[in-house]
């Protein structure tokens, strides 16, 4: 039997096996999810056709993104057809997570099960030459002992990608992540498959002094094959396509002692505050490091979290944890060699958004028929504050009740942006305009110290219309990094009607637009050297409930950016 059959044949057996497990964990594919289009095309594993690899579709719009809708098994030539398809985005996959990709360019979906491709199809429309390029999976494996010899069980094993310069690097797989492949075993043994060729650093632990929520059984400091603490001595481990490297073995030190902290919240007055949940942040001095973490509701005003190994923490309350209406200042503290006791946060009461939400051209019951468990979501950012800071931010979300009030707590005063949301992302209202005390505002609307907003207003529309378009690159190839993005606004509102990213095919759709002129605008990101990245291009399109509207792009790249 050849090697590629045999890859194939292990594909087939490993996906088979994931298969079983997630429609055993997660119930078979939804029988309603049928319809009449379809996707087909060829797999290749090292630029030849693969059989026996296992391909199914999983619906990104429905909320059931986990579970296929429909499967195939490639045949002798690697070709692959999935039909009954209903209309609706979807990730097509190949469940062989020993079978990395050589493609790049279609990062617009996490892979969970094996390289993967985003189609957006129309009712009844049979998409062909959806091809999914696969190469054979290189493997690391080793044995991870402590100092006295000893395995290491249950330890992650983390992998860092060396590029080389000039070279585009190749990123770990999504599903390694997901899976207990990089956790050593009983035997200290690990084993990571599917990996792209390439250079890899692999560690075990956590670095010394720069603090990590880790076990209550304790840390080791981080070590690098085959023994060094120190990064630049670390021995680089060169995998080959379907190579195989063996023997990379990692010998620890001891394992360190991990401590806790404890404390309490209390509000302006001194008194214990109950069923808030107290952030966390490893908060190093010499850089900026945002890693949030969030424990247990208080219980008669105090908090508690294990496992922490030394370094410089911070603790806060923030209100977007849950239903609470308190915040709080970041409140430090250093890990050194015991338990840290006595932390107090002192909170605060934040403020309050509230008023009504009205529907255009319908009655707001109207709307939450169609759209139910609507919620109205505040995010505000304090002046001088560092949006990626968690402990600098305040958010909340209120639901919407039947009258179409609502009434977010726990706010900092700061520059706000309001958003309505639902169950499902791919369908919800947009926002036409912002009023407060009769008076329009946009958003980044300012929230002063020491006063709430009542007697906001927010107007939704929402329909059925679908603008549905795609983008043609011509006069080049587009850099691997090039990616674009398609947004529409409906005229007279100052507020984004929604946005998208292309799929394999380049293809786009925005959907839930109620009926008017609408302004799309095709915008690329990526490449910074000039003349890489396109000016945007925009187009007006009419929107109806009945009839899809469309909008074409085609971007050259052989003109210079700003060019016509």
């Amino acid at each position: 039997m050849s090697s590629l059959r045999s890859f194939a044949c292990a594909a087939l057996l490993t996906a088979a096996g994931l298969l079983l497990a997630q429609q055993t964990a997660l119930g078979q594919a939804d029988p309603k999810l049928k319809g009449t289009a379809s996707v087909s095309g060829q797999v290749s594993v090292g630029g030849k056709p693969a059989a026996g690899i296992v391909i199914a579709a999983f619906a990104i719009e429905t909320g059931r993104a986990r579970i296929p809708v429909a499967q195939s098994v490639t045949d002798a030539e690697g070709h692959y057809r999935l039909g009954a398809l209903p209309p609706g985005q979807f990730q097509v996959a190949s469940l062989a997570p020993n079978l990395p990709t050589t493609e790049t360019s279609d990062p617009s979906f996490s892979v969970m099960y094996g390289p993967s491709k985003t189609i957006i199809l129309a009712a009844g429309e049979e998409v062909d030459s959806v091809d999914l390029k696969l190469t054979r999976g290189a493997v690391i494996t080793g044995r991870v002992t402590d100092a006295e010899n000893k395995p290491v069980v249950d330890e992650r094993v983390s992998l860092q990608v060396i590029s080389d310069s000039g070279r585009t690097p190749v990123r770990v797989p999504y599903f390694t992540y997901v899976t207990q492949m990089n956790a050593t075993d009983d035997r200290g043994i690990y084993r990571i498959y599917g990996l792209p060729a390439g250079r890899y650093k692999v560690s075990v632990g956590s670095a010394a002094g720069e603090g990590n929520v880790t076990s209550i059984r304790g840390y080791f400091q981080r070590t690098y094959y085959p023994d060094a603490t120190d990064a630049s001595r670390a021995e680089i481990v060169d995998l080959s396509e379907g190579g195989e490297a063996t023997n990379i073995d990692i010998r620890l030190g001891r394992r360190e002692d991990t401590f806790k902290v404890s404390g309490q919240v209390v509000d302006e007055t001194g008194t214990l505050v109950n069923n808030v949940r107290v952030g966390f942040m490893v908060a190093p001095k010499e850089r900026d490091r945002f890693s949030p973490m969030v424990g247990q509701p208080t219980v008669d005003g105090a908090f508690r979290l294990e496992g922490l190994a030394p370094g410089r923490y911070a603790a806060y309350v923030a209100s977007d944890f849950g239903t609470t209406d308190f915040y709080s200042e970041p409140v430090f503290f250093e890990v050194v060699d015991k338990d840290v006791t006595g932390v107090e946060i002192r909170a605060t009461r934040g403020l309050t958004v509230s008023g009504i939400v009205a529907a255009e051209n319908m009655d707001i019951k109207q709307l939450l028929r169609q759209l139910p468990n609507l919620r109205v979501s505040v995010n505000v950012q304090p002046a001088g504050g560092r949006i990626e800071d968690p402990s600098q931010r305040s958010g909340g979300t209120a639901a919407i009740m039947p009258d179409g009030s609502f009434e977010v707590k726990g706010l900092r005063a700061g520059r706000a942006n309001i958003g309505v949301f639902g169950i499902d992302a791919f369908t919800r209202p947009s926002i036409i305009s912002i009023e407060h005390a009769g008076v329009g505002i946009t958003q980044g609307f300012e929230i002063q110290p020491g006063q709430s907003i009542s007697d906001m207003r927010l107007v939704l529309t929402y329909g059925t219309g679908v603008i549905r378009g795609s983008v043609k690159f011509e006069g080049g190839t587009p850099p691997d990094n090039l990616r674009s993005f398609v947004s529409c606004m409906r005229e007279g509102t100052h507020f984004s009607g929604g946005g998208a990213q292309l799929d394999a095919r380049g293809h786009f759709i925005l959907r839930g637009l109620a009926p008017g002129r609408y302004e799309v605008t095709l915008q690329t990101f990526g490449p910074s050297a000039p003349g890489q990245r396109p000016s945007p291009q925009k187009q007006t399109v009419m929107v109806t409930n009945e009839i899809e509207a469309e909008a074409n792009f085609v971007v050259d790249l052989s003109q210079k950016a700003g060019g016509p």
